[in-house]
């Protein structure tokens, strides 16, 4: 076995791994998913797949359909257990993710598409951020670490195959993620020094 097929291999079951324990949060009530960006990131990494797919991506592409069977399910999920609160930022980035799938499907490049979802994910990732400031809490951070990982091995998986389109997704994938843990750290600490407010009992 090759380094490309060990790391598709791998990356494919960290990817599935790393949906278990979020959606593991979600029915323990420690995660409530943001529906919006849900919505946004099942049919973002559709999108993916597909268009990555028809450039000729093989093992690169496993962790990608478990990614999109998995945000589906959460999604789903966030229809009952997340969260609905939308301001206007929430409501802006939807609209121009929305954009950018309808661009994609006028355009009808796979190179575009690939680089759109990009953008696309950069608006559903700018959502949960936005989420995290007002509620530092809602993300569990071992989910999203997991997932840095199995991006690490889905571009070594592209071992033998020309630097090119097929690299934007997992290289912009491993910044994005590593970046949402930070953040993630960030405001659960953040929350954590501010000082206490007595609040009502709860009945």
């Amino acid at each position: 076995m090759n380094l490309a097929l060990i790391s598709g291999i791998i990356a494919t079951i960290l990817g599935a791994y790393s949906t278990i324990p979020y959606i593991i949060a979600i029915l323990q009530k420690k995660t409530r998913p943001h529906q919006l960006s849900w919505l946004v990131f099942t049919i973002m990494n559709g999108i993916v797949f597909f268009s990555q797919f028809l450039e000729g991506a093989r093992l690169s592409v496993m962790m990608t359909s478990v990614f999109f069977v998995g945000s589906l399910i959460i999604f789903i999920m966030s229809l009952k257990y997340g969260t609905r609160d939308s301001s206007k930022w929430d409501k802006a980035l939807f609209t121009f993710a929305l954009v950018t799938i309808v661009v994609w499907h006028v355009t009808r490049s796979n190179d575009t598409a690939i680089w759109l979802t990009v953008l696309i994910d950069l608006a559903a990732t700018t959502m949960i951020i936005l989420k995290l400031r007002t509620d530092p809490h809602s993300e569990a951070a071992q989910p999203w670490i997991i997932a840095t990982v199995a991006y690490i091995f889905t571009i070594l998986s592209l071992t033998g195959t020309s630097f090119g389109i097929l690299y934007v997704r997992p290289i912009y994938g491993l910044v994005c993620d590593a970046t949402l843990v930070l953040f993630i750290f960030y405001y659960s600490r953040r929350s954590r020094s501010k000082p206490s407010v007595d609040s009502p009992a709860r009945i």
